[in-house]
């Protein structure tokens, strides 16, 4: 088999292509799978793979094995000796995964290796260099913007992009792939001491000094707030143009104050702000809230406050993707996406049949008509099947629900083993014996996506006797807005043909129901979940739009980049804009160490430039609706609108980019020239040549585009319409 295995390498480094390669590739693994793990790929799994292997994404049910059937692809795809990317969802999936399936591809002759959060640069750069990385699609990202910074080629992690394998892909495709990721540096002083606002929006008072929108994604101060505000702060006008910073302090400290919850959107931790993921329910090191944000919950809980950064890169996931030539990806839940898919990465979905019919048994949701009467009846379902010896995994919205329901179960005398972000380290052992007979497991969403309980849990001699029980009941404490999150956490039980029920739990007071108005039509919540993506998908398009043009000019700079690292772009600019200098160097220095010399200069400016650049744009993006209502054409009234607001920022994103790389060239000239040819060599690290002295990572929770440049679109379309 290795023999062969090595074969198949020879012949595709060769250039051999087709389906011969494929069906003896996907074969051999087929077998080592099953001598080495005891799996062997069935009929599904071989679809899902040779559908991988073809560049799409594939539905393949919850309990099928997508981690196995990424294997067959993924080795195919690095026998041509570029590498592959497996991205999965969080550090736990990507460490199992590599461990696990390790051994398949160790026996078919190819490396593999693991990138986490924790992991330094050399080993990510000795993970990244193996014929297969696992790791987390964030990571990926994170460490692509750290190298599109690298002042000399050895200082990156990645090689080229070759092939990517986007593991729970609906969820990182989709719905985090308009977060950006950001890399940060430098510190700057805020402008306004946050503890003084935070002190102040907490006195104002809801519904008459600020409104919270329909959605609970934004909160305005009112008129008669914002008169309370100027009179506390002594300030003659709040709006006025010269009050901007001060307005903005005002609004970000409103946010913080009544938006973001303690428990629920970030912990306080080792007296630090930790920043809690919607979509995975962990904790995420290193993620910071931009725009003030998070100084401004420092200081509403009474913690030190920490400097700003200045934003150094930023790369929405949606840009991201694409950077490889090939990308496929896997879930359970794609087929609600699917259009969406298509349009934004242009790949196809594949819909895998199950190899055993699911025959869980999905019970109607549970409605009351407060969350007391909820959690109690939760309880009182859980004692219920706990007495009979039935696995129960009850899944909530936030730690502050898990460790409010795990205390009422305490309380009834049930002991039950408790998944959020303040234990992730026991992940791994609490997900294991989920499935054991008696087992009460409340999670997060961390037991949402990737996790496979085993009836029985690590007893194999449980597993015939759970499954007479019925197999694991899954409790939903709270409808998601999105149904494909919901159907995931259902998925956590009837996997692979096992026995399973699931069964949701809705009240009146739940944030959905509250969000978008469904009390009076609580049956209605699958149609509102179906309204709601709708929405979102909508928002995602039309930020897409306006980000495409960001990602081009990246990618402008990004060549201009490339070409100064390989050793032309510097001198080119400097030999052409300050040929005086230039030959004064070469005279005194010699043309090696000028060269050196030239290109730091370029990149340091070229950084500074992007930098600058992103902050304009983020300008212009506070402040677009004030630029498109300044283009309307007021004679012929609102009718007579002449451009969208796309078509707005276009235009002074075009025409920012144009001044950028003019100033970018003045700039590295004007450095240039101020660095001193004779005496001792130039010294690389002094201030003005090095860049940041540190950087750091953080994600956008809350869109930026979101808001007014949303509503603006909208406005366009329906007069439009």
């Amino acid at each position: 088999m290795r023999h062969r295995a090595d074969a198949i390498r020879g012949r595709v480094r060769s250039g051999a292509r087709g389906d011969a390669q494929v069906v003896e590739g996907l074969a051999l693994v087929r077998e080592a799978g099953r001598r080495l793990l005891g799996l062997r790929l069935h009929e599904a799994q071989l679809l899902a793979a040779i559908g991988l292997h073809e560049g799409k994404v594939v539905e393949l049910a919850t309990g099928e094995g997508k981690t196995l059937a990424a294997v067959g692809p993924a080795w195919l795809s690095s026998l041509t000796g570029q590498g592959v990317h497996v991205l999965t969802f969080n550090d736990y999936l990507a460490r199992r995964d590599a461990a696990w399936m390790g051994p398949v591809y160790a026996f078919l002759g190819s490396s593999v290796g693991c990138v986490q959060e924790a992991s330094s640069p050399e080993e990510r750069r000795r993970a990244y260099a193996c014929d297969v990385t696992y790791g987390t699609a964030k990571q990926a990202g994170f460490d692509f913007l750290r190298d599109s910074l690298a002042k000399d080629t050895r200082e990156r992690v990645h090689r080229p992009f070759h092939h990517a394998i986007v593991d729970e892909a609906d969820s990182l495709m989709i719905d985090e792939a308009r977060v950006p990721l950001v890399l940060a540096g430098g510190a700057t002083p805020l402008p306004f001491d946050p503890r003084r606002v935070v002190a102040l929006v907490r006195g104002l008072v809801r519904g008459r000094d600020y409104e919270i929108d329909e959605n609970a994604r934004n909160v305005m101060l009112s008129d008669e707030g914002i008169t309370r505000v100027e009179f506390e702060l002594g300030v003659a006008n709040l709006l006025d143009t010269t009050q901007r910073g001060l307005h903005t302090a005002v609004n970000i400290a409103l946010h913080a104050e009544v938006l973001l919850h303690r428990d629920v959107d970030y912990l306080v931790r080792e007296g630090r702000i930790q920043v809690v993921d919607e979509f995975t329910g962990r904790v995420v090191a290193d993620r910071r809230w931009p725009d003030g944000l998070h100084p401004a919950l420092e200081a509403k809980e009474g913690l030190a406050v920490g400097p700003e950064g200045t934003i150094l890169s930023s790369i929405p996931l949606q840009h991201f993707f694409p950077l490889y030539p090939k990308l496929s990806g896997m879930t359970a839940t794609a087929f609600p996406a699917a259009e969406e898919l298509k349009f934004i990465y242009g790949v196809e979905l594949a819909v895998i049949p199950p190899q055993r019919p699911c025959i869980r048994r999905d019970e109607p949701d549970a409605i009351f008509t407060d969350r007391a009467a909820k959690h109690g009846a939760i309880v009182a379902e859980v004692s219920r099947l706990n007495a009979s010896g039935r696995p129960v995994l009850v899944g909530t919205a936030n730690v502050a629900e898990s460790e409010t329901l795990a205390s009422m179960l305490a309380a009834a005398g049930i002991r039950g083993r408790v998944l959020n972000a303040r234990n992730d380290e026991d992940e791994a052992a609490i997900v294991g014996e989920a499935g054991r007979k008696g087992a009460v497991t409340i999670s997060t969403n961390m037991a949402g996506r990737g996790t496979d309980i085993r009836l029985g849990g690590s007893s194999e001699e449980q597993r015939d006797e759970v499954a007479a029980l019925g197999g694991l009941f899954v409790i939903g404490a709270n409808r998601h807005e999105s149904r494909r999150i919901d159907d995931q956490l259902r998925g956590r039980a009837g996997r692979q043909g096992d026995p399973g029920s699931s069964r949701f739990f809705v009240s009146l007071e739940d944030d959905l129901v509250q969000r978008y108005g469904l009390e009076e039509s609580i049956g209605e919540i699958e149609h509102a979940q179906r309204v709601v993506e709708g929405q979102n998908a909508d928002i995602r398009r039309t930020l897409w739009t306006y980000t495409s043009m960001i990602e081009q000019q990246r990618r402008i700079l990004a060549e201009l980049r490339e070409s100064v690292l390989a050793g032309s772009g510097g001198s080119d600019l400097l030999t052409r804009r300050s040929p005086a200098r230039h030959a004064e160097f070469i005279e005194m220095r010699g043309p090696g160490a000028t060269a050196v010399i030239e290109r730091r200069v370029v990149l340091v400016e070229l950084d500074r430039a992007w930098s600058s650049h992103l902050a304009r744009l983020a300008d212009a993006r506070e402040n677009i609706h004030m630029h498109y209502f300044a283009g309307l054409d007021w004679f012929g009234g609102i009718w007579g609108l002449r451009k969208t607001p796309v078509d707005v920022f276009h235009e002074m994103a075009i025409e920012a980019f144009d001044e950028t790389r003019a100033q970018l060239e003045a700039a590295a000239v004007a450095l240039f020239e101020s660095l001193p040819v004779t005496g001792s060599d130039v010294d690389l690290d002094r201030e003005e040549l090095r860049g940041p002295g540190s950087t750091w990572t953080y994600i956008v929770n809350d869109t930026p585009f979101e808001g007014t440049i949303i509503r603006l679109d909208r406005l366009f379309s329906k007069r439009r319409a």
